[in-house]
């Protein structure tokens, strides 16, 4: 099939070219700015499929009436307001595509594409839909999320075909009677509506395979469920069920099944009957405990009871040895629950937020287990038994009660991140040194005061965390981490940092640093060495400057400066094209000042410190060359001398007649600022020039060239 693919091309118009492939059947155009098709999309006699999703355009051209081979054509995300009355001459169209344009209504004509089988509006402006919608008896998908519906169309119910139905995102109250007429339907979506009951003939829809109706305001489940003997998903998150009622038991196709966010005090009895259930999420209830049945849910791989009253695990649960994922996290359990040590597939643990203090020796049994979530519990020290868990990738024993890290943590071979943070370690685990595959270390909120030598073993490490611990002055160990990417340093509760020393540009390939609640006024000169850096974030420090090497960081996306004492950027800090977030808030900024760049964008940023250093360079030369004018002949030499000219020099200036001697005064400043100013900004040059000028007993002259430097900033020149 002759296809064209010229989507993500950055095209504003389609290539004429085009038009001249007569046998062309596919042409994919989207995720470009074409604002109009032309008049000779109508030639294009075999196209089969058009997609043009992702653009600019208002409208389609009548030409498309053409098109009579057209079985698919996507428009979606344009600011289409309406289809040409010629398109409803299309006798192949199958899939209409036109989510999130501007459409309000669709016209009566819309019921002449009979042959469509699916069609999607969603994200639109729509409130009802046309009676002649009922004649598209070969309509399956009808995806209409996001509208502005508010009473259920019943005209839907007379579309006999229909299989799959999405009204989800809009604000439908109560479903017709009619709806238990859509005797085919087998995937619908009421997600996010304000249903408050279901009819009793919602449940004549005896074909349903999946059901969902989340986000809505349902308080009961109907006994009647148990007619949808086809179930095999069904999702009740956030309503306002206390109970579900046993009948669901009775769906024994049910693989799936939600009812998270809901206020349900216990699960069915009978739970156990739903021997093809693989996925039960149960979070953020009110349950105290699970019924013995669910031990009967052999063939389980997902559960979910995160946010519960739960204080006991059934040990029989250790039945249902298929279960790969485990989340029992924000519960009230007392200790590890030993039904789990015997589920050889686990893979996903998590029993954070508990207050269990040890972890049992039978946990070696889950030799499948790669994650493992323990943070916030009340653990006083490490779980030696985890170290038995060899495909163990991830650790996270944050905020426990944990100050010491046995020698049989080298065991984790496989661990790539270990989370420590907020524990009550008050030296660095020397230990830790030896987990050779760790790239996700986190220390932060303990007390270290010292890294050991050891930890440049970590040759794979890639994020850092120290924040908020006791170190006296930046640990230089940390510098021998070559591999690292990301480094946090932040000491909003631990000792503040006065100095970042220039050896940490050595960390050539880190592209996340954080060094903010220090107390530094300045950053090293050797940041300009950190080519890969893209977030530099040092917020509520002391700085008062930026280093100009900074602005020679090409890859840098984020900047964060919030709450310093910068009163300036460097003068090419526009350099930095690669900036796409900059927060200079909180900081008594004059050049530039506060309103540019409170916009937080660089151009205007960059533009204004363009335009003040040309106004600098232009002040300095009008100094210069007022200089010029008032040294005499006799003052020359000894204006020469202050200048630091060599007498060689100042002799060959006064030899030379082909200058005159503002020339030579010229020069001589020129030569001045090139070898003995270099670096400095033509401010600051101007400063150095009024020095001398006292100096030198020039005290008129350096009295004048002050008050025009003030008189130029006052009027900004």
């Amino acid at each position: 099939k002759c296809t064209i693919n010229l989507n993500s091309k950055g095209i504003s118009k389609v290539p004429p070219q085009i038009f001249e492939i007569h046998q062309l059947k596919h042409l994919h155009l989207a995720d470009n700015e074409i604002k109009m098709l032309p008049k000779d999309l109508g030639t294009l006699r075999y196209l089969e499929i058009l997609s043009i999703q992702r653009n600019k355009l208002t409208s389609l051209p009548p030409e498309i009436q053409f098109l009579h081979m057209l079985k698919a054509l996507d428009i979606s995300n344009n600011q289409v307001t309406s289809l040409p009355n010629e398109f409803y001459q299309l006798q192949s169209i199958k899939q209409l595509f036109m989510n999130h344009n501007k459409i309000v209504q669709l016209p009566d004509i819309f019921g002449n594409l009979v042959t469509l089988e699916v069609l999607a509006l969603s994200g639109n402006m729509l409130t009802s839909l046309p009676r002649s919608i009922l004649n598209l008896e070969n309509l399956h998908v009808l995806i209409m999320d996001s509208s502005h519906i508010s009473i259920f169309p019943k005209v839907i119910c007379c579309l006999p075909r229909l299989i799959k139905l999405s009204l989800s995102g809009n604000s439908i109250q109560s479903l017709p009677k009619e709806v238990g007429e859509l005797k085919n339907l087998r995937d619908l979506s009421l997600k996010n509506n304000k249903l408050t009951f279901l009819p009793v003939q919602f449940f004549h829809l005896a074909k349903l395979e999946e059901l969902c109706l989340c986000g809505n305001q349902l308080t009961v489940l109907s006994d009647r469920v148990e007619r949808l003997k086809e179930l095999r998903v069904l999702q009740l998150d956030n309503n306002l069920f206390r109970d579900i009622t046993e009948r669901i038991c009775n769906c024994t196709k049910l693989e799936y099944l939600s009812i998270e966010g809901n206020q349900v005090v216990e699960l069915p009895t009978n739970i156990g009957r739903l021997n093809s259930l693989k996925e039960l999420h149960a979070c953020k209830n009110l349950m105290e405990y699970l019924p013995d049945g669910i031990s009967h849910l052999i063939d389980l791989s997902h559960i979910s009871f995160s946010s519960n009253l739960l204080m006991h695990i059934p040990i029989e649960i250790y039945n249902c040895a298929q279960v790969t994922k485990v989340d029992i996290s924000l519960n009230k359990l007392l200790e590890f629950p030993s039904g789990l040590c015997s589920m050889t597939a686990l893979q996903h643990l998590n029993l954070s937020r508990n207050f269990i203090t040890e972890i049992p020796a039978d946990v070696a049994n889950n030799k499948n287990l790669q994650h493992l979530e323990l943070s916030e519990n009340k653990m006083s020290s490490f779980p030696v038994h985890v170290c038995k868990l060899h495909k163990l990738k991830y650790l996270d024993l944050s905020k426990n009660e944990i100050h010491s890290i046995p020698a049989a943590v080298s065991t984790l071979s496989s661990i790539h991140v270990l989370l420590l943070q907020n524990n009550r370690f008050n030296s660095f685990p020397s230990t830790l040194c030896d987990l050779k595959s760790l790239q996700t270390l986190d220390l932060s909120g303990n007390q270290i005061s010292s890294i050991p030598l050891k930890i440049k073993k970590l040759q794979d490490i890639k994020d850092l965390n120290l924040c908020d611990n006791l170190f006296n002055s930046f640990p230089l160990e940390i510098c021998q981490l070559k591999s690292l990417e990301k480094l946090k340093y932040c000491q909003t509760n631990g000792f503040k940092l006065a100095k970042v020393p220039e050896e940490l540009s050595e960390l050539v390939h880190l592209k996340e640093l954080d060094i903010s609640d220090n107390a530094l006024n300045v950053i090293p000169n050797s940041i300009g060495e950190m080519k890969n850096l893209v977030h530099f974030t040092a917020r509520n420090n002391c700085l008062v400057q930026l280093p100009r090497s900074i602005t020679s960081l090409n890859t840098l996306q984020h900047i964060n400066l919030k709450g310093n004492q910068l009163k300036s950027l460097p003068d090419d800090f526009g350099n930095l094209q690669s900036l796409k977030e900059i927060n200079l808030s909180g900081n008594p900024l004059i050049r530039p000042p506060k309103e540019v760049c409170d916009v937080r964008q660089l151009y205007p940023i960059g533009r204004y410190l363009q335009s003040l250093v040309m106004r600098d360079e232009k002040l300095l030369q009008k100094i210069f060359k007022t200089v010029a004018h008032n040294i005499s002949f006799k003052d020359f030499e000894f204006f020469c001398m202050k200048l630091r000219l060599q007498t060689v020099e100042i002799k060959a200036f006064e030899k030379n007649r082909s200058l005159r001697l503002r020339e030579k005064i010229l020069n001589a400043l020129e030569w001045w600022r090139t070898e003995r100013q270099a670096g400095l900004e033509p401010l600051e040059i101007v400063d150095q020039l009024i020095r001398m000028l006292i100096l030198a007993g020039l005290y008129s002259l350096a009295a004048k060239i002050k008050a025009i430097k003030l008189y130029a900033q006052a009027i900004k020149l």
